[in-house]
């Protein structure tokens, strides 16, 4: 599964770091308040579906596993005094993520993506002169565990046997979350740009 899931999705996973453009998007403190409030409108309404989507006890795993929506919303209150509200995809633009397939090619992307922040984190806090973690709480994963996280979800997917088109379900759900979270990100830069516009590439 998780083979299928890394071949059918690496055009799906670069259009979003296109979008984002991290670190690079972030020259100034007001940048990174429109990054982390672009990315709480397109990584909150996913978590929220995920975790109800599927009974996660079947695979034993939490069904909150990777969340981080509130590390964002923490992130945002340290920088600004009134953050702003981006809007996120409406319901019926969500990933549709019911049964066991759709709902983990949608956790791919949620627990997966916890794994390069903490490279974009550094570069931030040295641009801006913040110290260690200082809104960058959401790319730290400040206080989780996200080498165990993707350790769990990986051993609890590689557990079960999938079948080929319980395969395709799931990277169909995840191809559609990573578009749903490009979709988004790119409508709250168009509707509140950052100081830099993102490299081509």
């Amino acid at each position: 599964m998780l083979a299928a899931l890394r071949a059918g999705t690496p055009e799906h996973h670069h259009a979003v770091e296109r979008v984002l453009d991290l670190p690079g998007r972030v020259r100034d403190r007001r940048d990174l308040v429109i990054v982390l409030d672009a990315m709480l409108a397109a990584w909150q309404p996913v978590e929220e579906r995920l975790a109800t989507a599927y009974d996660w006890g079947r695979l034993g795993l939490d069904p909150r596993l990777g969340a981080a929506a509130d590390l964002l919303r923490a992130d945002l209150a340290l920088l600004a005094d009134d953050p702003p509200a981006g809007r996120g995809p409406a319901p019926g633009d969500l990933p549709a993520l019911g049964g066991a397939a759709a709902a983990v090619g949608g956790r791919y992307v949620l627990v997966g993506s916890a794994l390069g922040g903490r490279v974009i984190a550094p570069v931030i806090e040295r641009r801006l002169g913040l110290p260690e973690g200082r809104g960058t709480g959401f790319f730290r994963r400040a206080g989780r565990t996200p080498d165990a996280d993707w350790r769990a979800f990986r051993t609890a997917v590689d557990r079960r046997a999938w079948s080929a088109p319980e395969r395709a379900e799931a990277v169909r759900a995840a191809r559609e979350t990573f578009a749903v979270i490009a979709r988004t990100a790119a409508a709250a830069f168009a509707a509140r740009p950052t100081t830099a516009r993102p490299r081509a590439r």
